[in-house]
């Protein structure tokens, strides 16, 4: 029976095997597992390989901090008046930056964790391009079975192309579910366009999985982001 329930997760059987995949959730068109975060996940924090605190302070904190301490001299004419604005400015810089790079390094750590990274393998036959709220856009609605849907929303999805696909994994950060970035498996897929749309009331993130059917979404978006119908 055992080994029955391995083979059943598809594609992650041999990680599972191996160890390196904890399955959890399955149906037929969605699996939730965990895995451990690699190299490219780490990457994706960022859109530069091999940033570091120094070159960050040389090549953009510093000159910034110079652009601002000529412009407020300029105008106020006293050298103590645009230090201070120029100090403030490097020391909010370089705690933003300390923060930025600190979570780096923990997330170079979850490499060991195999509890890291959630992985969500989608597939669906119907997706629908729901009407977005200001700038969370687009807002993408799959019907992934048993009657659930999964809810991706925001631009962090433009980069992806084609999207949205048949069949797709989003990985993402386990502790706090932010998205890591999507891994392309199947062919493109026609996002139907609805008027069901995200009110401002509604509380969502960028990933939502909620039950759902077709023919009620208003009404069960609604009632899962927290607003009833007007």
């Amino acid at each position: 029976m055992r080994s029955a329930g391995r083979r059943s997760f598809g594609p992650y059987a041999g990680a599972y095997e191996a160890g390196i995949v904890a399955p959890e959730i399955g149906n037929r068109l969605l699996t939730i597992n965990h895995c451990a975060a690699n190299d490219s996940d780490v990457k994706a924090l960022t859109h530069y390989d091999g940033e570091t605190l120094a070159r960050n302070l040389v090549r953009g904190i510093l000159p910034g901090v110079a652009i601002v301490f000529a412009v407020v001299y300029a105008f106020r004419r006293s050298l103590v008046s645009a230090g201070a604005v120029a100090t403030l400015l490097l020391l909010a810089s370089l705690i933003s930056n300390v923060r930025f790079f600190s979570g780096m390094r923990r997330r170079q750590d979850s490499t060991k964790d195999t509890n890291a990274v959630e992985l969500l393998e989608v597939s669906a036959s119907q997706v629908l391009d729901l009407e977005a709220l200001g700038d969370h856009a687009p807002a993408l609605c799959f019907f992934v079975g048993e009657g659930k849907a999964l809810l991706l929303v925001g631009q962090w999805l433009l980069p992806y192309d084609p999207f949205p696909v048949k069949s797709f994994r989003i990985r993402r950060w386990a502790d706090n579910k932010k998205p890591i970035r999507i891994e392309i498996t199947g062919e493109p897929l026609h996002a139907a366009n609805s008027t069901v749309r995200l009110r401002p009331g509604h509380r969502f993130g960028k990933i939502e999985l909620f039950d759902a059917r077709p023919e009620t979404l208003q009404d069960d978006l609604d009632r899962a982001l927290g607003t009833r119908k007007r």
